[in-house]
């Protein structure tokens, strides 16, 4: 399994993130039409349903990815994840809304057949895989013909794995339950393969995938491909960096990217704009993993005290930063706060920090929702 491909690009693929606010999050994988999961009910789309269905079933964070390109994806399914990374998923979700299922003919459940398999291929091996779709009754209303629910069990039991499993979602009644009942599937069936990563093998989680290093030549291609280095600077992002070192009660905030050589500062609150060689920069680290980087006193760190940053009259000692990713999940930057004195790490909310750089993310790829259970993002007050 190649988990970072130096051509890894997946931008031909529709895409839009969902977050919920939220300790340890858990990344999901959500495939499907348009039409049918972001279709509005009361104020709501399916996703969005769904996204707080997951948070209420785990207790955990989310962060889920949702694919609107199913069908496209049905008629050209080799390779079509080839470069999409699957490993970074803890749970990959298809949903074969009325439309599709409805259809189903030996030809696209032979695709559907393909495209399970593919995504066993490149998934983690604790990764479980859930089909999704309403049963019906067949077109010719045939007793001896095959129910889509019960072909597309077919399907799956074909595969062999365990690690894949087909759920019914009832489509009775009106919209608003039909949505409801989306979610509710989609929540149950994520929380139950959650359940089962505690007792996976670390080294076979998505998690455990997430937490290795970029391959370096694909990361700069995702932040070349935003266009952000170098921008004037943004009135939404400087009021987020103020309001972190607000809520925080740190000297300063910033928000940095890794460019190539130099880690460069697109808001600043309490330092100064501008940028530093990639050699002495935190946040060089801090994209190294998935995960926050929190450290109490850089000044004796093992990895951090011979940055120039850690030396000379007034250190940073403190430093907390969540990583800030490309629409395609590679780590381009951070959110960071720091301080010249040490602190107690344990007082600090991480998931607070994780919903600010959430924001940050959302005003940058244009791809993100802003997490559901976070503050509302300041308006920006000054002009560009």
């Amino acid at each position: 399994m190649d988990h970072n491909p130096p051509t890894a690009r997946a931008s031909r693929l529709a895409m839009q993130r969902l977050h919920h606010s939220g300790a340890r999050p858990v990344k999901v994988l959500l495939i499907g039409d348009r039409s049918h999961l972001f279709s509005g009910v009361d104020g709501a789309t399916v996703a969005e349903r769904a996204a707080d269905r997951m948070w209420l079933a785990t207790r955990h964070g989310v962060d889920l990815d949702v694919l609107t390109d199913l069908a496209p994806v049905l008629r050209a399914v080799q390779g079509v994840f080839h470069t999409w990374r699957l490993w970074r998923y803890d749970v990959v979700l298809v949903a074969l809304g009325d439309g599709l299922a409805a259809g189903h003919r030996p030809r696209t459940l032979s695709r559907v057949g393909d495209l399970l398999a593919e995504v066993l291929e490149d998934a983690a091996a604790a990764t479980e895989v859930v089909v999704v779709g309403p049963p019906v009754v067949p077109p010719d209303r045939s007793r001896h013909a095959a129910a889509p629910e019960d072909r597309l069990r077919a399907v799956v039991g074909q595969l062999g794995s365990v690690r894949v499993r087909f759920r019914a979602v009832d489509r009775s009644g009106d919209d608003l339950a039909r949505a409801r009942a989306w979610a509710t599937a989609l929540g149950e069936e994520v929380a139950a393969s959650v359940a089962r990563l505690d007792d996976a093998p670390a080294a076979s989680t998505a998690e455990a995938l997430r937490d290795r290093p970029d391959a370096e030549a694909p990361r700069q291609h995702a932040l070349d491909e935003l266009g952000i280095v170098g921008r004037a600077p943004e009135p939404r992002l400087d009021d987020l960096v103020e309001l972190a070192r607000a809520a925080f009660g740190t000297d300063a905030a910033e928000i940095n990217f890794i460019d190539h050589d130099r880690q460069w500062k697109m808001a600043v609150a309490g330092a100064e704009r501008g940028e530093n060689p990639r050699a002495h920069s935190f946040c060089a680290f801090t994209i190294q993993r998935a995960t926050p980087t929190v450290v109490s006193d850089a000044t004796v760190d093992p990895v951090l005290r011979d940055s120039p940053l850690a030396q000379g009259a007034h250190p940073i000692r403190f430093y907390a930063a969540h990583p800030i990713e490309s629409t395609d999940g590679y780590r381009i930057g951070s959110f960071c706060i720091y301080d010249h004195e040490p602190r107690d790490a344990r007082a600090l909310d991480l998931s607070v920090l994780r919903d600010l750089a959430l924001l940050a993310q959302a005003e940058i790829t244009g791809a993100d929702a802003a997490p559901a259970g976070a503050p509302p993002a300041p308006t920006a007050a000054r002009s560009a």
